[in-house]
Protein backbone atom coordinates (compact mmCIF):
# COMPACT_ATOMS: atom_id res chain seq x y z
CA UNK A 1 0.00 0.00 0.00
CA UNK A 2 2.54 2.17 0.79
CA UNK A 3 4.74 1.75 -2.60
CA UNK A 4 1.37 2.11 -4.49
CA UNK A 5 1.03 5.72 -2.49
CA UNK A 6 4.25 6.85 -3.42
CA UNK A 7 3.78 5.99 -6.85
CA UNK A 8 0.51 8.01 -7.30
CA UNK A 9 1.54 11.12 -5.46
CA UNK A 10 4.66 10.88 -7.96
CA UNK A 11 2.74 10.31 -11.12
CA UNK A 12 1.07 13.60 -9.59
CA UNK A 13 3.62 15.53 -9.00
CA UNK A 14 4.83 14.64 -12.24
CA UNK A 15 2.08 15.00 -14.66
CA UNK A 16 0.72 18.53 -13.38
CA UNK A 17 4.30 19.94 -11.89
CA UNK A 18 7.11 18.36 -14.06
CA UNK A 19 9.99 16.08 -14.12
CA UNK A 20 11.69 17.51 -11.15
CA UNK A 21 9.25 17.85 -8.73
CA UNK A 22 8.00 14.05 -9.83
CA UNK A 23 11.42 12.92 -9.09
CA UNK A 24 11.40 15.15 -5.72
CA UNK A 25 8.71 12.96 -5.00
CA UNK A 26 9.61 9.19 -5.64
CA UNK A 27 12.53 10.29 -3.72
CA UNK A 28 10.51 11.25 -0.60
CA UNK A 29 8.35 8.82 -1.35
CA UNK A 30 11.15 5.91 -0.91
CA UNK A 31 12.58 7.34 2.12
CA UNK A 32 9.80 6.53 4.16
CA UNK A 33 9.10 3.20 2.54
CA UNK A 34 12.32 2.26 2.23
CA UNK A 35 12.96 1.85 6.50
CA UNK A 36 9.72 1.12 6.83
CA UNK A 37 10.12 -2.31 4.43
CA UNK A 38 13.56 -3.09 6.50
CA UNK A 39 11.45 -2.67 9.84
CA UNK A 40 8.88 -5.29 8.64
CA UNK A 41 11.36 -7.62 7.18
CA UNK A 42 12.85 -7.73 10.62
CA UNK A 43 9.74 -7.91 12.46
CA UNK A 44 8.99 -11.22 10.23
CA UNK A 45 12.49 -12.94 11.07
CA UNK A 46 11.27 -12.80 14.99
CA UNK A 47 7.85 -14.81 13.81
CA UNK A 48 7.87 -17.65 16.21
CA UNK A 49 10.54 -16.22 18.95
CA UNK A 50 10.30 -15.91 22.35
CA UNK A 51 8.43 -12.31 23.45
CA UNK A 52 11.81 -11.28 24.61
CA UNK A 53 13.38 -12.27 21.37
CA UNK A 54 10.31 -10.20 19.64
CA UNK A 55 10.69 -6.85 21.50
CA UNK A 56 14.22 -6.67 21.19
CA UNK A 57 13.87 -7.36 17.36
CA UNK A 58 11.47 -4.47 17.17
CA UNK A 59 13.36 -2.26 19.67
CA UNK A 60 16.31 -3.10 16.97
CA UNK A 61 14.28 -2.67 13.84
CA UNK A 62 12.99 0.43 14.72
CA UNK A 63 16.30 2.22 15.89
CA UNK A 64 17.83 1.46 12.12
CA UNK A 65 14.92 2.15 10.66
CA UNK A 66 15.02 5.85 12.16
CA UNK A 67 19.04 5.81 11.29
CA UNK A 68 17.81 4.49 7.68
CA UNK A 69 15.52 7.86 7.48
CA UNK A 70 18.30 9.67 8.67
CA UNK A 71 20.79 8.68 5.93
CA UNK A 72 18.23 8.46 3.28
CA UNK A 73 17.10 12.60 3.78
CA UNK A 74 20.68 13.54 4.00
CA UNK A 75 21.18 11.66 0.57
CA UNK A 76 18.00 12.72 -0.51
CA UNK A 77 19.12 16.45 -0.08
CA UNK A 78 22.40 16.42 -2.07
CA UNK A 79 20.70 15.20 -4.98
CA UNK A 80 20.91 18.60 -7.21
CA UNK A 81 17.46 20.10 -8.00
CA UNK A 82 15.42 18.33 -5.37
CA UNK A 83 12.32 19.89 -4.53
CA UNK A 84 11.02 20.53 -0.53
CA UNK A 85 7.74 20.49 -1.18
CA UNK A 86 6.91 17.68 -3.38
CA UNK A 87 9.59 15.06 -0.85
CA UNK A 88 7.86 15.84 2.14
CA UNK A 89 4.43 15.90 0.61
CA UNK A 90 5.46 12.44 -0.72
CA UNK A 91 6.91 11.31 2.49
CA UNK A 92 3.76 12.37 5.02
CA UNK A 93 1.55 10.73 2.34
CA UNK A 94 3.74 7.29 2.75
CA UNK A 95 3.83 7.54 6.42
CA UNK A 96 -0.30 8.28 6.39
CA UNK A 97 -1.02 4.89 5.22
CA UNK A 98 -0.59 3.81 9.14
CA UNK A 99 -2.66 6.44 10.71
CA UNK A 100 -5.47 5.26 7.54
CA UNK A 101 -5.04 1.47 8.42
CA UNK A 102 -5.41 2.08 12.00
CA UNK A 103 -8.49 4.22 11.19
CA UNK A 104 -9.88 1.34 8.62
CA UNK A 105 -9.08 -1.96 10.84
CA UNK A 106 -10.23 -0.06 13.86
CA UNK A 107 -13.21 0.59 12.23
CA UNK A 108 -13.57 -2.67 10.67
CA UNK A 109 -12.87 -4.31 14.24
CA UNK A 110 -15.86 -2.43 15.68
CA UNK A 111 -18.47 -3.15 13.17
CA UNK A 112 -17.65 -7.25 13.47
CA UNK A 113 -17.37 -6.80 17.23
CA UNK A 114 -21.01 -4.96 17.25
CA UNK A 115 -22.45 -7.97 15.39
Amino acid sequence: MQASIAVSVSIGFLVYAGESWGISSIIGGMTAFLPNLYFAYRISLANGESAKKIVQSFYSGESRKVLMTCALFAIAFQVPGVQFFPLMACFVSVLSVFWLALILFAQDFEFKSVR
